[in-house]
């Protein structure tokens, strides 16, 4: 019997990271499958698992995006890590702050 690890796949990684900086750079689907010069359907194809882009498109998502390439694919840019990221360092960014204003 095979057991699914807890790994996610790479087309995982990418769907999930593909969703989050899309969201995070205000893009719609739609816009950003206009802004590709795709179908107005593409990126949903994508983030539902129907279809995989090449690394030529993948390249131009990147650019898009305003992001590497690269961070599409990292574990450690997923979602749920950045949030954690983010959190851990606005508690460290209000916490010198309010360290420096104390010692004032």
């Amino acid at each position: 019997m095979h057991c699914k690890s807890m790994a996610l796949s790479l087309q995982e990684s990418f769907i999930n990271n593909l969703k989050f900086y899309r969201k995070k750079s205000g893009f719609s689907q739609e816009s950003l499958s206009n802004r590709l010069g795709k179908g107005t359907k593409y990126i949903n194809k994508i983030e539902s698992g129907v279809s995989f882009p090449t690394i030529q498109v993948i390249e131009e998502i990147a650019e898009v995006l305003n992001i590497k390439a690269s961070k599409l694919f990292e574990d450690d840019s997923t979602p749920q890590n950045i949030i954690t990221y983010d959190k851990k360092q606005f508690i460290k960014d209000v916490t010198d702050s309010l360290y420096e204003k104390l010692s004032a």
